[in-house]
């Protein structure tokens, strides 16, 4: 849905997907040059547990001063990216 709504829009894709984070056993969903981390969270993130422990990986992803960008699945998309027109720019 995530890349859908990218491609349709003409916002820029991601750089790379599944990437480890070094030093943090993470795998995100996306990656942006030079150190944007963006993550896609279905239904598997509703239970507290997994959301304690997105939290923490996220933390020490930002810590490393990089950023991190989260869309929830009972978000709006088009709002989320809006927010972040530096990264989501539109592409030819």
């Amino acid at each position: 849905k995530f890349l859908k709504y990218l491609y349709q829009h003409k916002s820029r894709l991601p750089d790379a997907a599944q990437l480890s984070v070094d030093g943090i056993y993470t795998k995100p969903d996306f990656f942006y040059q030079p150190d944007t981390w963006v993550f896609c969270d279905g239904t598997p993130h509703d239970d507290p547990q997994v959301q304690q422990d997105d939290a923490a990986k996220r933390k020490a992803i930002k810590a490393m001063g990089h950023e991190v960008i989260v869309y929830y699945y009972k978000d709006d998309l088009a709002e989320g990216v809006a927010k972040y027109p530096d990264v989501f720019r539109k592409v030819k």
